[in-house]
């Protein structure tokens, strides 16, 4: 686990090259430290075919999230946050939202990461399907202006203005 932990770390991280790295080099130690033998065994292709590890990063990604303790999957929801609010980075934040959507449909439930703060990462980059998706999570938690002010912005932009009015 010290190696994911070290892998998970989100900190100096400035360039593009630099967001890439880390999302590379965490697919890998997922790969690498999932209590999945079938992954394991991807792990020498993981790290010499990149397309590998991008492809198996959300399977790994839950084999090891079940086998942390409640401290390490609160350290590592920490570490996803500032991933998505320190960069702006559009195929960053993408791979970051697939892992939160995938996680919802996993029997481990959802990352504990606010709706609305997904919504708006989702909207930075252009992924307005997904912004509905979590500011309408948000709206069931509970109404505000700003909720509803996103609902209408994202419905806007997703040329729905029936929604929009409603």
């Amino acid at each position: 686990v010290t190696g994911l932990q070290q892998a998970w770390g989100s900190t100096r991280r400035v360039s593009r090259d630099d967001w890439a790295e880390w999302v590379r080099r965490l697919g890998v130690q997922l790969i690498k430290e999932s209590p999945s033998p079938a992954l394991r065994a991807c792990c020498t292709l993981a790290q010499a075919y990149p397309p590998a590890a991008k492809a198996l990063f959300n399977s790994a990604f839950v084999s090891c999230w079940s086998e942390l303790n409640e401290v390490q999957q609160d350290e590592l929801s920490q570490n996803l946050h500032l991933a998505l609010k320190n960069q702006d980075l559009p195929d960053i934040t993408q791979v970051l939202l697939d892992l939160t959507e995938f996680m919802e449909h996993c029997d481990r439930g959802p990352l504990p990461l606010e709706p609305s703060f997904l919504g708006d990462q989702a909207m930075n980059c252009c992924s307005y399907a997904k912004a509905l998706h979590y500011y309408e999570s948000q709206f069931q938690i509970g109404v505000s202006t700003e909720v509803v002010d996103a609902l209408i912005s994202v419905n806007n932009k997703l040329q729905l203005p029936e929604a929009a009015e409603g």
